[in-house]
């Protein structure tokens, strides 16, 4: 629709604008198009919103034909998608009963496909719009209204591509579809002759394994997300060493660093057979200028983007030698209340990966330890809601000099629990700054945190 009229509709609050991104809806189409390899081995994407998949022999994989499209269609939805499939015997009948056929999952039967497509625009043979309003001039507008003209008519009246889209519809003339090649994931294996325990031979295989896999991975100028380590024992389940990055990393040397003390701590069994390196996770590596070599250089001349990088590879190395979840940090979170105004994710995980958006920060001023549950206490006031006189902390009582407030913070609607509250920023004689909270259910008074 116009941009004005989605203004209007909303009476121009919480519209956000962003302009169009094709390559980016490309980009999603080829994801999408990875995801259907479940369904068949051959997809293409068929812009701009559209998948061709050659199903055959694939419904006895799945139940039947019927229920592939059911599976189809309920994995799009999971993913969020409204869809509509179809099964012809050609891309082109399949593509037109999908967009105009009036069902969300439909077969069409080889011996019923001119029934099918008879009642449908012309516009659903994948016709150009200048065909469109031809055939519209004359009083073509239904598929079955072209199948009755004489053939030999049509490209002499209405052009080639009329006979042709026809022809390729009805399974008459042939058409290949550009199949989307995911691109196979990188694996480099060494097997043992017999098992071993030997430390060093497992050790040298595995950095000749990483060496070749960073080589790999600088043809496709990428670099590892997440890294998988496989010993294949011999009297035991294979043990898997696992590498996790912040950014992506190709660096052999690098890696070995990190998996060193995971491969010294492993238990070998009765012994190794082989060994597999496998990337889990990978992405592009951005190309970066080097700094310019000079003469002479401080110390402290360090760029920003040599301060991220060595930031990251600390966060990676504690986060692989303590594990992921023991490396934490605060992330903004979309909520009001003081407490659920953040989460505690991985530090090297991004916004995206985690599946939510960047949250904004309230410009209100909060104290610097923020308290997980709120601690009670006792506070004499002037009025029951306030100003604060007295408030006892520490193990002792404390005059209050300053107080701020009341700030009303309300419970959050769509939860059952909770109940509205006041906040207060006192400071006591000692110069200690407390963030007191008058619960309005109860009438009792807490510390949420304090200003160090």
């Amino acid at each position: 629709m116009p941009l004005a009229e989605a203004r209007a509709l909303f009476d121009g609050a919480g519209v956000r604008i962003e302009a169009h991104a094709p390559k980016r809806d490309q980009a999603a189409l080829r994801s999408l198009a990875v995801w259907a390899h479940r369904f068949s081995p051959t997809v293409a994407g068929d812009e701009p919103d559209g998948l061709l998949l050659d199903v055959s022999g694939c419904g006895v994989v799945f139940g039947g034909e019927e229920s592939l499209i059911e599976q189809a269609c309920a994995g799009l939805r999971r993913l969020g998608f409204r869809a509509r499939a179809a099964i012809a015997p050609t891309y082109g009948g399949a593509w037109a009963v999908a967009r105009y056929g009036g069902e969300v999952g439909r077969l069409a039967p080889h011996e019923e496909l001119t029934a099918v497509l008879g009642p449908l625009p012309v516009a659903s043979l994948r016709l150009s719009a200048d065909a469109v309003a031809g055939l519209g001039e004359v009083g073509v507008e239904r598929v079955g209204h072209l199948i009755e003209l004489p053939r030999s008519s049509l490209p002499r009246r209405f052009g080639g591509e009329v006979l042709l889209q026809l022809d390729r519809a009805l399974g008459r003339a042939i058409e290949t579809i550009d199949p989307v090649r995911p691109t196979p994931p990188i694996a480099v294996e060494r097997l043992f002759g017999g098992p071993t325990t030997r430390t060093d031979a497992i050790e040298r295989t595995v950095r000749e394994l990483l060496a070749e896999m960073s080589d790999r991975l600088g043809e496709r100028e990428s670099g590892a997300r997440s890294v998988e380590v496989t010993l294949l024992r011999s009297d035991l389940a294979p043990e898997r060493l696992t590498l996790t990055f912040g950014r992506p990393c190709r660096d052999a040397k690098r890696l070995w660093t990190l998996l060193r003390p995971q491969l010294e701590t492993a238990h070998l069994g009765f012994g190794v057979e082989g060994v597999r390196v496998h990337v889990r996770q990978a992405a592009r590596l951005r190309h970066e200028q080097t700094r310019h070599e000079q003469a002479q250089r401080s110390e402290s001349d360090v760029s920003a983007s040599e301060a991220e990088r060595a930031m990251t590879e600390l966060l990676d190395t504690l986060s692989n030698r303590l594990g992921a979840d023991r490396v934490l940090r605060a992330r903004a979170r979309a909520s009001h209340l003081p407490e659920r105004a953040f989460e505690r994710r991985p530090a090297f995980e991004t916004d995206t990966e985690a599946g939510t958006k960047a949250a904004g920060i309230t410009a209100r001023d909060r104290p610097t330890v923020l308290f997980d549950r709120p601690v009670p206490t006792e506070v004499v006031a002037l009025t029951p809601d306030g100003p604060v006189h007295r408030v006892r902390w520490g193990g002792r009582e404390r005059s209050v000099i300053a107080c701020r407030g009341p700030e009303r913070i309300e419970p959050e609607w769509w939860r059952r629990h909770g109940s509205a509250r006041d906040y207060f920023a006192v400071q006591a004689e000692d110069g200690l700054w407390l963030w007191l909270a008058r619960a309005h259910a109860s009438g009792r008074w807490y510390v949420h945190g304090v200003w160090a």
